[in-house]
């Protein structure tokens, strides 16, 4: 478990090749601009903290909602894929799996 910070900054090509990744998913599914902003009713992120998926993970969470495993599917059926996605696929699934087998 890491700050937002460290994940999204600790290696910022990776970060911006996903984003773009996702973003022309997003646009070859109809979307005519991929632009995520946050509402003005969404609060901002603590950068300083882990995000609250992560924590729930580590927390011993048995499910959480899965965007990860989303992108990954709808990409699959369009026959795309992604290493980073895939590794956080696999890892989410991993602590998922330890959670469970904890208790």
């Amino acid at each position: 478990m890491r700050p937002i910070k460290e994940a999204v900054h600790g290696n910022i090509e990776e970060s911006r090749a996903v984003y773009k990744w996702v973003a022309e998913l997003c646009i070859s599914l109809g979307r005519p601009k991929a632009i995520w902003c946050h509402s003005k009713n969404t609060p901002t992120p603590r950068w300083d903290s882990p995000t609250v998926l992560s924590r729930a993970l580590f927390g011993g969470a048995h499910h959480i909602e899965r965007v990860d495993r989303l992108v990954q599917s709808i990409a699959a059926q369009k026959g795309k894929r992604n290493d980073v996605i895939d590794e956080i696929v696999s890892l989410v699934d991993e602590r998922l799996e330890l959670n469970r087998l904890k208790s």
